[in-house]
């Protein structure tokens, strides 16, 4: 006995292909700008990256009305009459890094012109509230600054000076 197979089905034409690769190319390109959106979109996790801990030096390097800027670790310190800050070298708008402009005594973000005074607050610009803190520590005359601690505040208060 032979075998036969029969197919009862009709060969694709030419045009139902193209029809089916164009609404595929279609489908793949808004797939990919609906994803692309909602990652952009999408809340980025705050999670420290290496190091947390790092030491500033020591509270007698510091002089003040001085603000020393850690690079490597996107920190400044600040030194006033009242005591010293740990500030956050991120700007809470888009996160851009502030530079401080030793001559106008200002932070100053690259991104979109806000500009902060020594003590963070914002006295320029569209950022919501001022530069974020980190926990800073006084241990046996050194300032250790943890960055895995972010403080947000919504201005300067006294109580976020640490005495040394």
């Amino acid at each position: 006995m032979e075998a036969k197979f029969q197919t009862d089905q009709k060969p694709i034409s030419r045009r139902s292909l193209m029809t089916y690769a164009w609404i595929g190319a279609a489908a793949l390109v808004i797939g990919e700008l609906v994803g692309g959106t909602l990652a952009f979109l999408w809340p980025r996790r705050r999670q420290a990256k290496g190091e947390t801990l790092f030491v500033a030096g020591k509270v007698t390097d510091f002089k003040v009305a001085e603000v020393i800027p850690f690079r490597k670790e996107k920190a400044f310190v600040v030194r006033t009459d009242g005591g010293f800050l740990a500030i956050s070298a991120i700007c809470p708008h888009l996160h851009c890094i502030v530079n401080w402009n030793e001559v106008l005594k200002k932070f100053e973000c690259p991104c979109h012109g806000a500009k902060f005074n020594p003590l963070g607050e914002v006295l320029e610009g569209p950022p919501p509230r001022p530069l974020d803190l980190y926990k800073l520590q006084i241990t046996a005359g050194t300032l250790v600054i943890d960055k895995a601690s972010v403080i947000e505040r919504k201005n300067f208060n006294t109580s976020q000076l640490i005495k040394g």
